[in-house]
């Protein structure tokens, strides 16, 4: 029998019968002293010093009276993040393949933990400047029978599903450098020239065709781009030229409905994937894209893409005029390169900060991307275009031995402290030659904050302000750092019978792992941050694992286990903290209307199991949120 019916503490009827049923509000809580994590990349003279270095956390408390101050308001928030990465070449993926170092730099470019954290790869569809040998994915006419990646299971496959195993939060972006040459009206790979008018169907397979082709290797596209840079006709290596028309007819008449129809109707559309300027002023393409034809684009294209290289320091600007117009649209940022033709590690490090990345961000990017993500001490392989861009790596393949660029630093500053899903929030920016910031609030409650200190020759020191607290930071000249720390409160949940916490069993950090009471202590597997879902319910997540309450099954029952499980959003993932009195909450599962609920509380001891049980009005089912 359930220690409910027998031997419990007498019901409290009267005082259940004019209890406040209100709901707890965690947002009301003042943060704490939290401790943040430091990433700090400095130079010295025209050289990068330290990089990407793990350095002593710092602390919020009370505020200094320094004068330069950051600002982060989490009210204030602007769009998602997809990514940050660059691109997989047949170049880079060669390189890194036939490295005796690969394992290290796969890990360098994508595991969080022991390295960047890279988690959006811009993928080729076909050959592109930076590749071996020219190539498609059917190069005979006239049809798609010949149709084939073997291509790529060579070795750009086996990457990406090690990357993908090294960061599962990976996001693949796929863009052609041109249709095969048979699809073309020049009839030619390279040379630019336009798609065919009666094959626009037809490519629209072809897309379909590489889709399902990488899904069955376990790779989904999350993104396909129409066209890399569609204003540029390269002599040497694969081009196609598309006008606004031909990227809203193809979207709107061809390639949407051939997507959903192939059951690929979450794979997002981007259009232009060219410069910010387009001869000599900003592009007007991605706006002509949008309007054209009664703007019929607007229900097929998720937005559009911007590169680098041509415009003034500061271009980035023509993404918020883009963003303004169409303010449903998505704005993303896809590619730039270093080279050889600036060597200052200290100003590129900076330069690309301010123009690539946080200038981006800053105008409404959900994504950044640096071009190749590794070439060889030769800037290759390639076939033709650029003789001297510099991988984000540059893999020697004379020695085996492999190099970090500034330009993994410059990625690896966001990557490491912002997630998929992140959302931007308000920070404030001092602008050139001072402190230049960017702010995140990452799915798991995470704050994270890039800040750039672009003044030439002086260290700054600022503070940064956040919920009532603040920390100083000293920055050298042209030097970044990336700060991470958790905005959420958290608890500690105290049984009112047994005065012992909610506990993770072990602990554990896998799904399924027990959920019992133990002595309180201030470990983090008794701690709980509430993650609001909505009518006044909330997830329960784990400091010690990142995993939430969960009632196992899910059960309606009596008796019914809670265990730890990965957060999907589930009734049973739920609770309704409802105030009984004097601070004492019951916890009530959304799926079931039943509590949480100690078993045996009566006479249990550390160990007992945390489980769901009708609301009986007792003890053993009421709970203390204590901050921790």
């Amino acid at each position: 029998m359930h220690k409910g019916m027998s031997g419990r503490r007498t019901a409290w009827s009267t005082l259940a019968a004019t209890a406040l049923l209100c709901t707890f509000s965690p947002a009301s809580a003042v943060a704490a002293g939290e401790s943040v994590q430091v990433w700090l990349t400095t130079t010295s003279n025209n050289v990068l010093s330290k990089r990407l270095s793990a350095e002593p956390a710092r602390n919020f408390g009370p505020e200094s009276g320094t004068s330069l101050v950051i600002d982060l308001n989490e009210a204030t928030t602007y769009q998602s993040i997809d990514g940050f990465g660059g691109a997989l070449t047949d170049a880079s993926a060669w390189v890194i393949y036939n490295s005796p170092q690969r394992n290290a730099i796969m890990n360098d470019l994508f595991s969080v933990a022991g390295g960047a954290g890279y988690n959006l790869v811009r993928v080729p569809m076909g050959s592109s400047d930076f590749a071996r040998n020219h190539y498609t994915y059917d190069d005979t006419c006239c049809d798609l029978n010949d149709f084939s990646v073997n291509h790529d299971t060579a070795y750009i496959i086996p990457l990406l599903q090690q990357a993908r195993q090294l960061n599962p939060e990976l996001k693949l972006m796929a863009v052609p450098w041109s249709a095969p040459g048979w699809m073309k009206f020049n009839n030619s790979l390279t040379g630019g020239g336009y798609l065919r008018n009666d094959l626009y169907g037809l490519y629209a397979n072809y897309f379909v065709r590489f889709l399902q082709a990488y899904n069955s290797h376990g790779l989904p596209v999350y993104a396909v781009s129409m066209q890399n840079e569609p204003h540029y006709a390269a002599p040497s290596y694969a081009s196609m030229q598309m006008e606004p028309n031909d990227q809203s007819n193809f979207a709107t008449q061809n390639l949407r409905p051939a997507l959903n129809n192939a059951g690929l109707g979450s794979v997002k559309i981007l259009g232009w994937d060219h410069n910010w300027y387009d001869n000599g002023s900003p592009a007007r393409f991605p706006f002509d894209l949008m309007s054209y034809n009664n703007s019929q684009a607007l229900s097929s294209v998720a937005g559009v893409a911007y590169h680098c290289y041509e415009g003034p320091d500061g271009s980035y600007s023509v993404q918020s005029d883009f963003r303004n117009a169409y303010p449903g649209k998505e704005v993303h940022f896809t590619e730039c390169s270093g080279g050889d033709w600036a060597t200052n590690q200290a100003g590129n490090l900076k330069w690309e900060l301010q123009n690539n990345v946080i200038g981006p961000l800053r105008n409404w990017a959900k994504s950044s991307l640096y071009w190749n993500i590794a070439l060889d001490q030769n800037h290759g392989p390639r076939v033709g275009g650029c003789d001297n861009c510099r991988g984000m790596i540059t893999v020697n393949t004379a020695t085996g031995t492999y190099t970090k660029n500034e330009d993994y630093y410059s990625w690896g500053h966001l990557a490491k402290v912002v997630r998929t899903g992140a959302v931007r929030i308000a920070s404030t920016s001092l602008g050139n030659g001072s402190i230049e910031t960017v702010a995140f609030k990452n799915p798991d409650g995470s704050l994270a904050l890039v800040a750039l200190n672009s003044n030439e020759t002086s260290s700054l020191t600022f503070k940064v302000r956040w919920a009532g607290q603040s920390f100083d930071y000293t920055l050298p000249a042209r030097s970044v750092a990336s700060f991470k720390w958790d905005s959420r409160a958290y608890y500690r949940l105290v049984n009112r019978s047994t005065g012992r916490c909610v506990d993770v069993a072990g602990p554990s950090t896998a799904d399924g792992a027990n959920i019992h009471q133990w002595a309180c202590h201030t470990g983090s597997s008794q701690q709980w941050a509430m993650e609001p879902a909505d009518s006044g319910y909330y997830r329960f997540v784990s400091r010690y694992s990142g995993k939430v309450l969960d009632v196992a099954g899910p059960s309606t029952a009596d008796g019914a286990n809670i265990q730890q499980w990965t957060s999907f959003n589930a009734a049973n993932q739920q609770f309704k903290p409802i105030l009984v009195s004097d601070g004492w909450y019951r916890f009530e599962a959304r799926h079931s209307g039943k509590v949480i609920d100690v078993a045996n509380c009566w006479s249990s001891g550390d160990g007992a199991n945390i489980q769901q049980w009708i609301w009986s009005n007792n003890d053993c089912q009421q709970f203390r949120l204590e901050r921790m």
